[in-house]
C-alpha cells in the first residue's frame, strides 16, 4: 500500500501549526492534523477554528436563509393554529423515520397529532406514491410534509394538489431540473440556495423546520400566557434524535452537522428520550458513554431494521413514545428483527465477497469497482453489504437484486473516499431505469439485459474518476490510503491523545486523522475472530505497546521479531479504571528506512 506524508497547505489567513498550538493549547502534532482540515474551509480564520473546537447552537445559520423556508413555517403554523389535520409522509430509512419522530413530537406538544404514512419497502419503494397519497386524502388531510423523500415527485405532489392536499418537502436529496409543486420545497441542494445551510441530513431539515415554526408562533403571541396560550416547546429535545440520524445518513459532520451532531450527543448522554434510552438498554450502552460508533453500528441498524424486513412502524413508534414499558417492548422487539437482518446480511454478503473475488479473478486486480447480483438476495440487506464489500475491497459498488421486482433490478452503490456516486450513474444513464442519491451512497434499478453494460459503464466511469484524483494514473483505489502525518513516540502522550478527540465527532467529512509511526519491533500477534489482529509492539525507546488491527488478517507481510512501519489513531483504553494508550491500527508494512 501506497503511503504519502502530508505537505503542508498555505492557508490564506497565513496561519500556522505552531499557531493554532499556541493558540488553542494544543500539542503540535494535533494542530497539524487541525491545520490540513482547515484547507477544505472556506474561513481560516481563528474564530472559525474557535467555532470548530468549541460548536455552540447559537451559531447555527438562521433557518429562515434556506428557500421557501418562510412559506413552509408559516403553513405549518396556520395548520396548528387552526387544528387542521396535518399528515407526515416518511422514507422508511433511519433519517426518513428519525425526521417523522422529530416533526411528530414537535407537534404533539403543539396539541396536533399528526398522521403518519411510511411506505413498504418491497412493496411500494422509496419516494411518494400516488396510492399513499390517494389513502392520506380520504383521511382527510389538509397539509402534508414529505421528510427524507420527495424532491423528485412532481407528479405525486400535483396529484397531491388536486385532492385539495398542501405539501412541505423536507429533502436532502439531489432534485431534478424541475422542482415539485409543492407549497414548500426545503432542500439545500436547491440550485437558488445561497445559505450557508449546504449539508443536512432530512432530519435535520425537518429539525430547522420546528425551529422556524416556532418562530412564527411567537411572532403572533401563540405562546403568550395572556391569550391563553400552549407552553413553549423546547426543541433541543429533538437533538438526540438528530443526531442519530446525521450520523446514521453518513451526512458530513462539518459546519452545522457538527453543531447538531455535539449538542445531540450532549443530550444523549445526559437526558435521551424513553425511546433512545430503551435502545441503548438492549444494546448495552451505557448512555453517558455514548459515542459516534454506537449511533452509526448499534442504533442506526436497529432503526433501519424494522424497515428493511418489513415496515419501519415499530421504530418510528419507539422513537415518538414517552411510554417507558411501550418503549422497553419496542426496543426488544427491534433488536430482535436485527438478529435476522444480521443473519440475512451474513448470508448476502458471504455470497457478495465471493462475487467480488471472482470478479477480481476475471478482469484483472486493477478493477476500479464492482457490480454484484443475485436473483435472490433481499433487498433490505443489500446496502449495508454493499458497505462490507467496500470495506473489504475499498472500491465502489453497485448491488443489485432481482428479488424484487420480475425482470428488473434494485440496487444499492457505495463509494469510498472522494469519489462521487451520483456522477458516476449520471454517466451511465443510458444502461439504469432510475437512480438518485448522494456522493457517497445511491441507489439504482436496471433491467437484467442492461446488467453488463451497466457493469462495464460503472467501472469505466469510476476509473476516470480515480485518473483525475491521482493525476492521470488509474492507481488501484486499494493501494491509496489518505495522508498521514509522522509523529515521533515522544509526541504520543495521554494528554495529546485526549486533545485529538477535540477534532471529534468523527466520520463523513471529518474522518480519523491518520499518524505514521516507524521503525517499531512487532513482538508478536494474535488472531481474534478469524479476522482481527491482536499486535504487540516495541517501540523505537524499548517499550511495550498493543494495537488492534480490525480485519487485518491477511493484509500485510510482516514477520514477527521485525521492524515495520504503522499507520494508526492513537487511542485511550480504559477498564476496571485503569488506562492505557493502545494504536487503532489502519495499516502495516516493513520499515523502510
Amino acid at each position: 500500500m501506497a503511503w504519502r506524508v502530508r505537505e503542508e497547505p498555505t492557508l490564506n489567513s497565513g496561519l500556522r501549526p505552531e499557531d493554532l498550538a499556541k493558540t488553542f493549547q494544543l500539542p503540535l502534532w494535533v494542530a497539524t492534523v487541525l491545520h490540513h482540515r482547515m484547507k477544505h474551509w472556506g474561513d481560516h480564520s481563528l474564530e472559525a477554528v474557535k467555532r470548530f473546537l468549541e460548536p455552540s447552537l447559537k451559531n447555527l445559520p438562521d433557518p429562515f436563509s434556506l428557500p421557501d423556508m418562510d412559506r413552509g413555517a408559516d403553513r405549518l403554523a396556520e395548520a396548528i393554529v387552526e387544528g387542521q389535520k396535518i399528515g407526515i409522509y416518511g422514507d422508511y430509512d433511519v433519517d426518513g423515520t428519525v425526521g417523522a419522530a422529530v416533526l411528530r413530537r414537535f407537534l404533539r406538544r403543539l396539541g396536533n397529532d399528526p398522521v403518519i404514512y411510511q411506505p413498504d419497502r418491497q412493496k411500494e419503494g422509496y419516494g411518494i406514491n400516488a396510492g399513499a397519497i390517494e389513502k392520506l386524502a380520504e383521511q382527510g388531510i389538509q397539509l402534508l410534509i414529505a421528510v427524507d423523500c420527495g424532491i423528485t415527485s412532481v407528479k405525486e405532489v400535483a396529484l397531491a394538489n388536486e385532492l385539495g392536499l398542501d405539501v412541505i418537502i423536507c429533502d436532502h436529496h439531489e432534485p431534478k431540473e424541475e422542482l415539485p409543486p409543492a407549497y414548500a420545497v426545503l432542500d439545500h441542494k436547491r440550485a437558488d440556495n445561497e445559505s450557508t445551510i449546504q449539508s443536512l441530513s432530512g432530519a435535520g431539515v425537518a429539525f430547522y423546520l420546528c425551529i422556524a415554526v416556532r418562530s412564527v408562533l411567537r411572532d403572533i403571541g401563540h405562546f403568550d400566557a395572556e391569550n391563553g396560550g400552549q407552553p413553549e416547546p423546547d426543541v433541543r429535545e429533538l437533538l438526540d434524535l438528530v443526531a442519530l440520524a446525521t450520523v446514521a445518513d453518513m451526512v458530513p459532520l462539518v459546519d452545522e452537522n457538527r453543531t447538531l451532531l455535539a449538542a445531540g450527543m450532549d443530550r444523549m448522554r445526559k437526558k435521551p428520550c424513553v425511546g433512545l434510552r430503551e435502545l441503548l438498554r438492549v444494546t448495552g450502552v451505557d448512555p453517558s458513554e455514548v459515542s459516534t460508533y454506537h449511533l452509526g453500528f448499534l442504533l442506526g441498524p436497529r432503526i433501519n431494521a424494522s424497515g428493511r424486513l418489513g415496515t419501519a412502524n415499530a421504530a418510528l413508534e419507539l422513537l415518538s413514545t414517552d411510554d417507558p414499558a411501550e418503549a422497553k417492548r419496542l426496543a426488544e422487539a427491534l433488536d430482535s428483527v436485527n438478529l435476522e437482518r444480521m443473519r440475512l446480511q451474513g448470508e448476502v454478503a458471504e455470497e457478495a465477497l465471493a462475487q467480488a473475488a471472482a470478479q477480481l479473478e476475471k478482469y484483472g486486480k486493477d478493477l476500479p469497482a464492482f457490480v454484484l447480483s443475485s436473483d435472490t438476495w433481499h433487498e433490505g440487506v443489500i446496502g449495508i453489504v454493499a458497505s462490507k464489500v467496500t470495506e473489504r475491497y475499498h472500491r465502489p459498488v453497485a448491488i443489485v437484486t432481482f428479488a424484487t421486482m420480475v425482470g428488473k433490478g434494485k440496487g444499492s452503490v457505495r463509494g469510498v473516499g472522494s469519489l462521487d456516486m451520483t456522477k458516476a450513474l449520471e454517466d451511465s444513464a443510458e444502461f439504469l431505469g432510475t437512480f438518485g442519491g448522494h456522493k457517497a451512497a445511491a441507489g439504482l434499478s436496471v433491467t437484467r439485459e442492461n446488467l453488463e453494460p451497466f457493469r462495464a459503464s460503472f467501472a469505466e466511469a469510476i476509473g476516470n474518476q480515480v485518473s483525475a484524483l491521482y493525476e492521470g494514473t488509474r492507481v488501484l483505489l486499494r493501494d491509496v490510503l489518505a495522508d498521514v502525518i509522522l509523529v515521533n513516540e515522544e509526541e504520543l502522550t495521554n494528554k495529546a491523545v485526549e486533545a485529538i478527540e477535540r477534532l471529534g465527532p468523527f466520520g463523513m467529512g471529518n474522518s480519523e486523522p491518520t499518524l505514521l509511526i516507524t521503525g517499531w519491533k512487532l513482538a508478536g500477534t494474535r488472531t481474534m475472530k478469524e479476522k482481527h489482529l491482536k499486535i504487540q509492539l516495541t517501540t523505537s525507546q524499548n517499550k511495550s505497546l498493543e494495537g488492534f488491527w480490525a480485519n487485518g488478517v491477511g493484509k500485510a507481510e510482516i514477520t514477527e521479531g521485525g521492524h515495520i512501519d504503522i499507520v494508526c489513531l492513537p487511542q485511550i483504553n480504559t477498564f476496571r479504571n485503569q488506562s492505557k494508550l493502545e494504536l487503532k491500527i489502519k495499516d502495516i508494512r516493513a520499515h523502510i528506512d
